[in-house]
């Protein structure tokens, strides 16, 4: 009994020696995947006893599948996301009050990027970064993060990084970065241009910014160009991603107008919709939509049933000095009768 216990025993830690060894030689993403499907087949051909080791390999397994790529290496560092403080910006478009306006003008329009996280950044292409890394580092370390779509910063690896052709980006957005850099605006350090770098070679800085505005017919270098922003930066701009295909530029080009609040003459925006790349494919594409409208006021409908016209002073007066009047003729009324 004894012999056959110890036999058990070492079938059992072969069977988990094995497993784990076999699970975790896959490659992460396949590990994981054929983890969760292979184990439980094997555990309903084990012995109770057997299984429980079985279990065990396999949750070894998988944990090995999501964590580290190679032996020795530190787990991968996942931040606590969290709101941030200064983030104000909501749909407009779905405010409880937005039927009180009705669009003066608007736009929409869909872009096409690249969505990397902070992960990617020392991989090469066409999965990472990693010919910006260096000079990436010295432009987002001069400022806050500014966020995710919705305003959380996930902090650690999972911060949300874009990718977009320079010349792809509204020319109106284009002037506003280039402004803010001239100008040390508030805008600057959110979004990085740089020159692509040829192949296996990495970019050192971003393009220097000419001293004055170039004109749109002058912009032909732009196809050279790739611009690296978080989804956070674009809500200082959104009006002008779009004032190019709507009715009303010169109104949706007002930067001044625009505002998280909805008022009568003020301009709203949103990246209305949002798509997230495929990286359980080593997929990169993603897209956003960008919505903006001037607003304009509707006019506040008469009541139905008129309200009682309220006397005026005059009137007032006149009523109660006829009621005091009344009492007094009564009065003396009465005392003609008693002299009779």
């Amino acid at each position: 009994m004894k012999y056959r216990h110890g036999a058990s025993s070492q079938l059992e830690i072969a069977l988990s020696l094995s497993f784990s060894l076999i699970y975790a030689s896959l490659p992460s993403f396949f590990g994981s995947s054929l983890a969760t499907v292979l184990c439980p087949i094997v555990q309903s051909a084990a012995t109770m006893r057997v299984e429980a080791w079985v279990s065990a390999a396999c949750l070894a397994s998988t944990v090995s599948a999501v964590g580290p790529a190679m032996p020795g290496q530190a787990a991968r560092p996942k931040g606590k996301p969290e709101k941030m403080r200064d983030f104000q910006w909501a749909d407009p478009f779905e405010h409880k009050d937005i039927n009180h306006f009705r669009p003066l003008c608007g736009a929409e329009r869909t872009f096409h990027v690249k969505e990397y996280l902070l992960d990617d950044v020392s991989e090469e292409a066409p999965r990472g970064l990693a010919a910006y890394q260096t000079a990436l580092k010295a432009v987002f370390n001069s400022r806050q993060y500014p966020g995710s779509w919705d305003g959380i910063d996930p902090h650690g690896y999972d911060r949300n990084l874009l990718q977009m052709e320079y010349a792809d980006v509204p020319v109106k957005v284009r002037e506003w970065i280039e402004e803010q850099e001239r100008s040390n605006g508030e805008g600057k350090g959110l979004f990085a241009v740089f020159k692509k770098p040829p192949a296996g070679a990495h970019a050192v800085t971003t393009v220097k910014v000419p001293e004055v505005a170039t004109p749109p017919e002058l912009r032909a270098d732009d196809k050279e160009k790739t611009v690296l922003f978080a989804p956070g930066a674009i809500y200082s701009t959104v009006p002008l991603w779009v004032a190019d295909d709507s009715e009303c530029q010169d109104l949706l080009s007002d930067i001044a107008k625009y505002s998280p609040n909805l008022t009568d003459g003020g301009v709203v925006g949103y990246p209305t919709r949002k798509t997230r790349a495929k990286r359980w494919v080593n997929k990169r594409d993603a897209e956003f939509t960008i919505k903006a409208e001037v607003l304009k006021a509707k006019p506040v409908k008469a009541k139905s049933i008129e309200e009682p016209v309220k006397p005026s002073k005059a009137a007032k007066k006149s009523t109660t000095s006829k009621t005091t009047e009344e009492p007094a003729k009564s009065e003396a009324a009465e005392d003609k009768k008693d002299e009779l």
